[in-house]
């Protein structure tokens, strides 16, 4: 997922050849209307290259499993969102570069101990605009091990039901030899019940404990989270290795944490976190947090930062403790607790806490204090004690003179966090599976940072943003987003 530019050097006669190739395949691809699962059974697995398979309009009952073994076909509504899988149907898609779109499964029941919705095996399938509500079943979707450069996009997971430890609505299984590259964005997760803790109905999981060296190149970007806690307090359980959670949106999920479980290299960059749970480091080294935006707390009981003093799982006898743990340029409007993981047996070690702000008007910023952690050129303000000793150079106390804008906090024109970031030393861990701005070019909008960054997560600028906090209603099925 490099971006990488690369000189093409032209050839005319490969050229013309290659569009004519094109123009052949286009001409010879056929729509192909099924109009029963029978059909549409046997069509998916008749179909050719480039070939569109359409069910038509209609709910369809107990449909059984499906297998899609073709290759490079797409698997198409009639017309997206009014095609309706009800009762026990289930997909498993053995092929590979299959388009897969506009399909609702709505309150069916396929069972809750290993079922999936949809299994992919095959690679380079994109599932899309999809609708998940209440369906009892082991996951909605499950990504197996060796499957690679799959993608979930614009589709919306709710209402999972209240299954113990009935697994999470998505599983990407990772592998020791093969890079998955799984790809989620632009989904909506919400509403999931259980009893919350560690009810083990996750919305993602990436990878198992097992699985912690693993290294698995996940992205989980521009989705939208909300009311998850109850499901299990890890609303995205990352069990592997060199993933990234960017851009996304956790609103009002105040039972429910990002969490890094095991695994190392992993980053959290360009979220927000509005009213919920924030991010939850248990186990592993080198993890990155970085240009994300708190506001508000979540529940009592979890930190909006959470460092955790390692305590080897007896089950799997698998993790490491917590070492060289950046947490740089990320801002904190009256937020909850940063828990530092203390001074037990297994403290956190090499922490580094940089140009980081903190606004917060009561109580105490930092607790669970442990002596591993480094402190430089962060800025304090609203009457809240920093709850820990520092030096001078540690914290600025100053007002950062945030101003609202669409009920969140920026930096106003006159604020002392411009152009008063400090180089980041160590610098941050560069993922090499996945682009992910470790020089900190951007800011959390996606605007361009100055050569001279300014604290916190965003960089004071006029230009366009790219990045905002997401609404339900920006992401996720094209036909729930219009009702």
């Amino acid at each position: 997922m490099k971006n990488i530019n690369r000189k093409i050097r032209t050839n005319f006669p490969i050229l013309i050849l290659f569009s004519l190739l094109l123009i052949s395949n286009e001409t010879s691809a056929k729509k192909i209307v099924a109009k029963s699962i029978d059909e549409f059974k046997t069509m998916v697995n008749k179909a050719a290259k480039s070939d569109s398979v359409i069910l038509i309009n209609g709910i369809f009952k107990d449909a059984g499993l499906i297998n899609i073994n073709s290759n490079a076909v797409f698997i198409l509504a009639e017309k997206s969102g009014s095609v309706i899988f009800t009762g026990n149907t289930m997909f498993k898609i053995n092929g590979s570069e299959n388009t897969f779109e506009g399909f609702q499964f709505l309150n069916g029941d396929i069972g809750s101990d290993k079922e999936k919705v949809i299994e992919i095996i095959g690679n380079y399938n994109n599932i899309s605009q999809c609708n998940f509500y209440n369906i009892t079943s082991h996951n909605y979707i499950h990504f197996q091990e060796g499957s690679h450069h799959n993608q979930l996009s614009y589709c919306n997971l709710e209402k999972k039901p209240a299954v113990h430890n009935a697994g999470p609505a998505i599983q990407i299984t990772t592998s020791e030899s093969i890079v998955n590259h799984t790809w989620i964005h632009h989904c909506t997760f919400q509403n999931f019940d259980g009893e919350g803790g560690d009810f083990g109905n996750e919305p993602i999981r990436i990878g198992l404990g097992k699985e912690q060296n693993n290294v698995s190149g996940a992205v989980v970007e521009f989705c939208y989270f909300e009311n998850l806690g109850l499901a299990d307090n890890e609303t995205i359980s990352v069990k592997s290795t060199s993933n990234i959670i960017r851009y996304n949106t956790f609103n009002n999920n105040p039972l429910g944490q990002l969490t890094f479980r095991t695994g190392n290299k992993n980053s959290a960059y360009g979220n927000y976190f509005i009213n919920s749970g924030g991010i939850r480091i248990k186990e592993g080294e080198y993890h990155s947090v970085y240009n994300n935006y708190f506001q508000g707390k979540g529940d009592d009981k979890f930190a909006t930062i959470k460092l955790m003093n390692f305590k080897m799982n007896q089950k799997t006898n698998v993790g490491l403790p917590l070492n060289h743990i950046l947490l740089y340029n990320n801002s904190f409007y009256n937020s909850g607790a940063i828990e530092l993981g203390g001074e037990g047996a297994n403290p956190p070690k090499n922490v580094s806490f940089e140009n980081n702000i903190f606004y917060k008007k009561e109580g105490a910023i930092f607790s669970d204090i442990n002596s591993n952690i480094n402190f430089l050129n962060n800025i304090y303000f609203g009457g809240a004690a920093l709850g820990i000793e520092v030096n001078s150079s540690d914290f600025i106390n100053k007002d950062p003179m945030f101003v609202e804008h669409n009920n969140t906090y920026h930096l106003s024109s006159k604020s002392p966090a411009i152009d008063a970031g400090l180089e980041l030393n160590p610098a941050i861990f560069d993922n090499p599976e996945v682009d992910d701005d470790s020089s900190l070019l951007l800011d959390i909008e996606g605007q361009q940072r100055s050569e001279k960054k300014d604290i916190g997560c965003d960089e004071f600028s006029k230009s366009k943003t790219n990045n905002n906090v997401l609404n339900k209603t920006d992401v996720g099925p094209n036909y729930l987003s219009k009702k």
